[in-house]
């Protein structure tokens, strides 16, 4: 069971604590650092496959002291971390929609529906055209089926968040019991070269090999990430009714240490030779995501402290999330697959690590610059002109 909030001093502990039906509920500084972390932590895990997005990670015949460090690192911080956490907001703002659409005598639910509809349009054309391992497509189809739960008494939100994550990982867990052999693929081998050549060819080579990644991704999402993705969304707004965004909890630590557990478990059957604990090893650290990314949520929250004066550039980068999310798919696909697609036969896990360090830095500089002129990035303001029919309400 999760820890009751120790806020009942803040601010804003009335505002959330005991969120009611139809009450407007103001930005919150604390939501807008956290989805920045969010965006940004994304990166990191999906530039592995913004070039031949066939494959995340691939590494050499022999593996070097970065591929090392790296494995370990993918398992212990960002496998699945920031798209748990990412899947949090997304509830949580939900929610929030929900609340200030029917505080302003609004149709809520057609509202709400029209953005879902309007991200999984931005979903499609993104995987199709642009990059295959889109996530709006996904977030719009969970976002209407955890709407017909948003009103749920908070104790049976929780149970129903935890039930769906169950039914997710106990499907994942069939799956990896399933005796099949993964070909061992390795940089530089005639098969690495040969989806090289695909993925870097012409852009109609590109959609070619685009179309069946969105297919498979399709196929498989109803049977696992659906019920993962929209249990952690019912967890979001569990979580904002709760106060979790508001301000600290009283106990966290056992998040951190959980995770930590169990991703070292994790890590540990990535390097069984069967291809049973290697797919044990997946199903783990998505168990592990959970706790950690719980953990990322409330550290944010505790120095963030809903100022809106401090953590601003992660604030910033909140704000423009979609914007800063798509614009992440045009840079990686065309640094990898256009402008310097020899990168993909050198470089090793923590060559990947540190553009996306590069990258992230960047993009917070652009957030706060372009907010200094403009209110909301340009693809939130698109999204919104075309959810709500051009009069912005």
């Amino acid at each position: 069971m999760l820890p009751q909030s120790g806020i009942a001093h803040s601010q804003h502990s009335a505002v959330i604590n005991a969120v009611q039906p139809y009450q407007q509920v103001a930005r919150m500084a604390n939501i807008d650092a956290v989805r920045g972390l969010a965006v940004l932590g994304i990166f990191f895990l999906n530039i592995f496959s913004m070039g031949i997005s066939s494959y995340e990670y691939v590494p050499a015949a022999t593996a070097t002291v970065g591929d090392s460090i790296g494995q370990a690192l993918y398992y212990l911080v960002l496998r699945d971390r920031f798209i748990s956490l990412f899947s949090i907001l997304f509830g949580a703002g939900l929610y929030i929609q929900w609340q200030n659409f029917s505080a302003r005598g609004l149709d809520a639910g057609a509202k709400v529906k029209s953005r879902l509809c309007w991200l999984m349009l931005f979903g499609v054309l993104h995987g199709i055209f642009l990059w295959p391992g889109d996530i709006l497509l996904s977030y719009g189809l969970c976002g209407m089926l955890v709407w017909r739960y948003r009103q749920l008494p908070v104790a049976e939100l929780l149970r129903k968040a935890q039930l769906f994550i169950a039914i997710g990982l106990l499907v994942m867990l069939l799956m990896a019991l399933i005796p099949f052999d993964v070909p061992s693929v390795v940089r530089g081998s005639p098969e690495y070269i040969a989806e090289y050549q695909l993925w870097t060819g012409s852009y109609s080579d590109q959609l070619r090999q685009q179309l069946p990644v969105v297919a498979i991704s399709l196929l498989v999402f109803p049977m696992t990430y659906l019920w993962i993705l929209s249990g952690l969304m019912l967890l979001g707004i569990y979580l904002l009714r709760q106060g979790w965004f508001s301000g600290p909890i009283a106990r966290i630590g056992y998040l951190f240490w959980g995770s930590l557990l169990l991703s070292l478990l994790a890590y540990g059957c990535s390097y069984g030779h069967s291809q049973l604990l290697q797919n044990l090893a997946l199903v783990l650290v998505v168990m592990a995501a959970i706790p950690m990314a719980l953990w990322f949520l409330q550290v944010i929250v505790r120095y963030c402290g809903n100022q809106p004066q401090r953590l601003k550039s992660l604030q910033a980068a909140g704000r423009v999330a979609l914007t800063l999310y798509i614009l992440q798919s045009v840079v990686g696909v065309s640094l990898f697959r256009s402008i310097a697609p020899e990168l993909l036969l050198t470089m090793d896990f923590m060559d990947y690590l540190l553009l996306a360090v590069i990258w992230s830095g960047i993009q917070l500089v652009l957030a706060r610059c372009y907010l200094h002129f403009f209110k909301q990035g340009p693809l939130e303001w698109l999204w919104r002109k075309l959810a709500y029919n051009q009069n912005g309400s």
